[in-house]
């Protein structure tokens, strides 16, 4: 199962984690899978080398986070993007995907 938690601070996004992998089908061919990184990863594109925004970014197998150390327009324009395209990815996948947003 992917875990996807979002972090949000007074109304802003200021990270997002991505952990585990789909297994709804095998390494390689996982399409849900696919989805959700590729997403993931214009994201970090998008923050880090478009807006050029500082950001703790760290990517591993079956790992990515983005941890803003402040957030803009341009990164509130971007992370809700990815919000709302991984929300529409996994809205029929929740047996494979859980998806949460989290105040701090």
């Amino acid at each position: 199962m992917t875990k996807i938690k979002f972090l949000r601070k007074n109304g802003h996004f200021v990270s997002f984690e991505l952990s585990g992998h789909t297994g709804k089908a095998k390494a390689g061919s996982d399409v849900l899978c696919s989805a959700i990184s590729t997403a993931s990863q214009m994201a970090v594109v998008g923050i880090t080398e478009v807006a050029n925004v500082d950001a703790k970014v760290k990517i591993n197998d079956g790992f990515l986070s983005l941890q803003l150390n402040k957030a803009t327009s341009q990164t509130d324009l971007i992370i809700t993007t990815l919000f709302k395209t991984l929300e529409n990815i996994c809205e029929d996948e929740k047996k494979y995907v859980k998806l949460e947003v989290e105040d701090v």
